[in-house]
């Protein structure tokens, strides 16, 4: 039994009589106006804004404090021929701002070179010594963007040393502001912008739209790749940023983003914000995560084709190395947690040599893993200084709970969720007390769930393929604008399967009250929680969202699962379904007790095992006792298999049922099959079998191993003799049932077996292993 990681909160639907009337006033589908009216949009007006969003629906960027103040400043440096340097950041908002403002600046004819600051080197934001050594180069106008509010000491300095920064930002803004020329930001407390929200690539598109005196709708791109990555509201502005974005990356002609697609293995016709954000961010991350950001920008803004093919060749590849990096300092930290027995409120892991690149993801991952907020250092041996950062639950206030304690820190900076942080190593378990004694007083222990929406229940099947258009109308989907989640009734489930290469994901297979089939797909399980399901799978529940499945040019709707829950205690034994059609290594990776039915498949096996696991042939071997027994092939005799799980102690077994041949599916020979093969053999004396085998099977309309196995019976009987390797029918004397032979029952007996063994519903295979243990 276990319970959902979310708690589940239906979301008060609006009046029918309402919905009704708004479906007539605006002529658009009842499902999408009733979620749009449960969600706010209740007048004809914001339905019609928020499904059919316009160029025209952007506010006037002069609404943002000091545009116009900062466009005459850089207007005035083009027309001086100042040089001007665009400093941005390294993340994908960071490197698309860079990119828009320093594209607007190009076509305004100015002098402009950009900078993006060094992960490792320079920090985030303004620089100081950075600002120097661009002063000292010749820079007469410094534009910040998505950075510069917290960089006073730079912009300070710039400003005493006469050269102007005019800053384009969107984080938060600190109580001391710098003494830039113009600072444009959508919170600005001097002046209140319509739309507070905008990312970092959202407010330099609105700079470049104040500059060239014209929406520029070539960078929509970038602007709705930088809004999708920083994770900022899709709502209002951003949404129409986003939504025409996409367009525009669906039809882009950025030979660096065409060959980014390629190495991603993104279709461009299908581009969506989830597209951006599991793969287009991601790789754009990775650049200042491992090395340097400012090849990103190259990336978006080259118009040489071979150097856009050799930057998309560098992006992929760190992201692969980026994907690696983080699966190993995962696994790292999580053995650690689990050698100290995981016993702190907050998760505060140090380990020697991470890379400090990755560590924000990392900490994710063990948010995601253990349900506690996680700090991840990396500790320099040569300093002894442990450096990273952390991620947060919402019921712990991260920023909170270290800020009344920087005595204790080198560095520190973050907000409720995220944190970046330095400490001495030698101070570890004090910071660890110091989150423990916090999170007490937050009382995360006792925290509710974080909630998930559910849009309403839906019976399964009532959904159709027309249904998901209209759904796709609500896109883009992110913050601000969740996916609508629903809780699917009436249905049975037919069949639970893991499935991927390492089995951490799970298939259902549910029928509708109607016996329609429909697939349901959950991704990234824990191996305990799925076996607890494989046993028991009519007692989940879950919430998804309907998908398009294609599969050879067909489409079907397809459930995504979001959250799932198991509502009944589960037996001690667990039997895990993992059912294979070929053997490969990473099948033996695990410690345990393997066994075998056929000793052919033990020696063909036996060498790719760990040090630490066992070998056994089954039914000889008698009262095995071990945590984990993989049965890997399949018995010819059902029976074999009843006496071996008789003696049996697991706690685990793990079902694999390994097969050359699906004789179930193969079937028995019919006999006309017989007599055939039979007047063949009789008509083609001395048949060369080996070098013949695939011409006759070819003739006979037979399966190469259905017509071996009909010589075997033929052999038995005496109606083929076999001299030198050459097959010669005998013409028969009497009258014989085939069906009477020994090889016809074992044959028969062995179909049996494969159709309960291979064929039989995960839940009640499960079942029928678990009772032969008792």
């Amino acid at each position: 039994m276990f319970e959902s990681q979310k708690q589940w909160n239906f979301v008060k639907n609006a009046e029918p009589a309402k919905v009704k009337q708004l479906v007539e006033q605006t002529n658009e589908p009842q499902l999408a106006v009733a979620i749009l009216a449960a969600r706010g949009y209740d007048t004809p007006e914001k339905i019609k804004q928020f499904l059919h969003p316009q160029l025209e629906m952007l506010n006037d960027p002069f609404l943002l404090h000091d545009m116009e103040k900062a466009c005459e400043r850089i207007k005035k440096a083009i027309m001086l021929g100042e040089k001007i340097v665009v400093y941005g950041d390294y993340d994908a908002d960071g490197l698309t701002s860079t990119s828009i403002m320093y594209e607007a600046l190009l076509q305004l004819g100015g002098d402009v070179k950009y900078y993006i600051p060094d992960r490792f080197t320079d920090g985030y934001g303004p620089n100081q010594t950075v600002y120097q050594k661009l002063i000292e180069d010749g820079a007469g106008l410094i534009v910040t963007v998505d950075n510069g509010v917290s960089g006073t000491e730079a912009v300070n300095y710039a400003q005493d040393h006469g050269v102007d920064v005019v800053i384009t930002d969107h984080h938060e803004l600190p109580q001391e502001l710098p003494r830039a020329y113009a600072i444009v930001h959508p919170r600005h407390p001097e002046q209140k912008y319509p739309f507070p929200d905008l990312s970092g690539a959202g407010v330099a598109f609105k700079t470049a739209t104040a500059l060239l005196e014209e929406v520029p709708q070539e960078m929509l791109d970038l602007a709705a790749i930088g809004t999708v990555a920083d994770v900022v509201s899709l709502t209002g502005e951003n949404r129409v940023l986003v939504s025409l974005g996409l367009q525009v990356l669906q039809q882009t002609e950025r030979i660096g983003l065409l060959d980014l697609y390629k190495k991603a293995g993104v279709d461009q016709k299908t581009i969506s914000a989830e597209t951006i954000g599991f793969a287009l961010a991601p790789r754009l991350n990775a650049l200042g995560r491992l090395k340097k950001g400012a090849p990103g920008v190259e990336l978006l803004t080259t118009f040489d084709e071979s150097r856009a093919g050799e930057l998309a060749e560098q992006v992929q590849q760190l992201n692969i190395q980026r994907q690696e990096l983080v699966g190993q300092i995962t696994l790292e930290a999580l053995e650690q947690l689990h050698e100290e027995q995981d016993s702190h409120l907050v998760n505060l892991i140090v380990g020697e040599g991470w890379h400090e690149g990755v560590l924000g993801i990392v900490a994710s991952r063990i948010v995601d893993a253990t349900g506690k907020p996680t700090l991840i250092l990396s500790v320099d041996p040569k300093t002894g200084l442990a450096k990273g950062s952390g991620r947060s639950i919402e019921a712990f206030d991260l920023f909170k709970a270290l800020d009344g304690h920087r005595d204790q820190l080198i560095s520190f900076g973050g907000h409720h969720m995220a944190c970046g942080l330095t400490i001495k190593q030698e101070n570890r378990s004090t910071v660890q007390k110091i989150l423990d004694q916090e999170a007490g007083q937050q009382n995360v222990e006792n925290a509710p769930l974080p909630s998930l929406d559910i849009a309403g229940k839906v019976e399964l099947g009532r959904l159709s393929l027309d249904d998901l258009k209209i759904l796709s109308a609500l896109e883009p989907f992110g913050e601000g604008n969740k996916r609508p989640v629903f809780k699917f009734t009436k249905y049975q489930i037919d069949t639970a399967k893991p499935m991927g290469k390492e089995n951490n994901h799970l298939r259902l297979l549910l029928r509708s009250s109607a016996g329609q089939q429909i697939a349901a797909v959950f991704f990234g399980i824990g191996a305990e929680k799925l076996s607890e399901i494989l046993q028991s799978p009519n007692d989940l529940e879950f919430v998804g969202y309907p998908t398009e499945n294609v599969w050879q040019g067909r489409s079907s709707v397809q459930i995504r699962i979001v959250d799932l829950k198991l509502t009944q205690s589960q037996p001690t034994l667990q039997v895990i379904d993992q059912r294979i059609k070929k053997l490969t290594v990473d099948l033996f990776q695990q410690p345990g007790t393997y066994a075998f039915f056929e000793k052919k498949i033990m020696a063909q096996v036996k060498r790719y095992l760990p040090s630490e696991a066992k070998a056994i042939i089954l039914p000889e071997t008698k009262g095995v006792q071990t945590n984990d027994l993989f049965l890997v092939d399949c018995p010819k005799d059902l029976r074999d298999l009843q006496k071996s799980l008789g003696h049996v102690q697991a706690k685990r077994i793990h079902m694999l049922f390994y097969h050359q041949y699906d004789l179930a599916e193969i079937g028995m020979p019919k006999r006309a099959e017989f007599a055939a093969l039979y007047r063949f053999v009789i008509a083609h004396k001395g048949l060369d079998f080996k070098s013949n085998l695939d011409a006759m099977a070819k003739y006979l309309k037979l399966s190469k191993e259905l017509m071996i196995f009909m010589f075997q019976v033929f052999f038995e009987v005496g109606f083929v003799k076999i001299e030198n390797g050459l097959i010669t029918g005998v013409p028969a004397a009497h009258r014989v049932d085939l069906k009477e032979t020994s090889s016809y029952h074992s044959r028969k007996l062995q179909v049996r077996t494969q159709e309960i063994l291979l064929h039989s519903k995960s839940a009640d295979l499960v079942k029928w292993v678990q009772k032969q243990t008792g």
